[in-house]
């Protein structure tokens, strides 16, 4: 017998290898902001997190004299010019036809904005596994628990036959919310030693998530 019945996937850090990409994002907002002093990697491993308007007060911003709304436009205009830089993680491609070929439901749950995050999954070829990709209703990085909470509703899953794959403690807050266990791949945007401290299993590849579904 299957551990579950249905996968929810993270799109960004878990699905999209897009840490190194977003991290330069950072950087060069920060410079052109005016902002000296740079975060290392390390840094935002340790500390990113939603909402997103929270992680940039941390790194310096300060929203009396930047305008977030602005701010969040700027990133997703370079973010949508090298997105065409970015792949799936190695393996990925796999392991989602593997849980689809065993008859494991699954879908997206993004904090991108919907109309963004639709034509990004699609550009792999991999939509025909999923039963739906949900992403927020606008690029504000305010996260992903109301959608889940919504499809919830919407599929009537049983919330003990699904799991939601991660890479950020944000993916256990929205599994949390929706009463699901959680599952972590630590190759995404919070380190491993932050994950291992919420007691959720940890996984080093996401070619190791097919044994944890199936129960093989």
């Amino acid at each position: 017998m299957k551990n579950y019945d249905f996968v929810l996937w993270d799109w960004n850090g878990t699905l999209l290898d897009d840490l190194e990409m977003n991290i330069s994002i950072m950087k060069e907002l920060l410079e052109e902001n005016g902002i000296e002093k740079v975060p290392s990697k390390e840094f935002y491993l340790e500390h990113f997190g939603f909402p997103i308007v929270d992680f940039y007060e941390l790194i310096g911003f300060d929203f009396s004299k930047v305008d977030y709304l602005k701010l969040a436009d700027d990133y997703v205009e370079k973010y949508e010019k090298k997105f065409p830089e970015t792949f799936l993680f190695k393996n990925a491609e796999n392991v989602l036809k593997i849980l689809f070929e065993n008859g494991v439901r699954q879908a997206v749950i993004s904090a991108t904005g919907h109309e963004r995050l639709v034509p990004q999954v699609t550009r792999f070829e991999i939509s025909k596994v999923f039963d739906a990709i949900l992403g927020t209703e606008n690029d504000l990085g305010k996260g992903k628990t109301a959608v889940a909470k919504q499809w919830l509703k919407e599929s009537k899953a049983d919330p003990k036959r699904v799991v939601f794959v991660g890479d950020t403690l944000h993916d256990l807050e929205t599994a949390d919310s929706i009463g699901c266990d959680c599952i972590f791949i630590a190759n995404g945007h919070n380190s491993k030693e932050r994950l291992l401290k919420t007691g959720c299993p940890v996984l080093c590849d996401i070619s190791e998530l097919s044994q944890k579904v199936l129960g093989c």
